[in-house]
């Protein structure tokens, strides 16, 4: 018999056409072993780079609430 488990939302993430268009040009120069890590910032997403320890922003596929006027 198998157990159901209820998994907990951690988060969301919201790609824009733009940012997945994104991450495929620069899937090879960011991924490690095929696999591409996403940062979900306050300020939007990043794609970091494990060469340089740095990251590059991916971007924010639209502004949040709170920063609405």
């Amino acid at each position: 018999m198998v157990t159901a488990f209820n998994e907990r939302k951690l988060a969301n993430a919201e790609f824009s056409r733009d940012m997945v268009e994104t991450m495929l040009e620069y899937f090879d120069a960011y991924a490690d072993d095929g696999v591409l890590t996403v940062e979900v910032r306050e300020g939007g997403l990043w794609l970091p780079n494990r060469i340089t320890g740095g990251r590059q922003f991916l971007g924010l596929a639209k502004l949040p609430d709170f920063l609405k006027h």
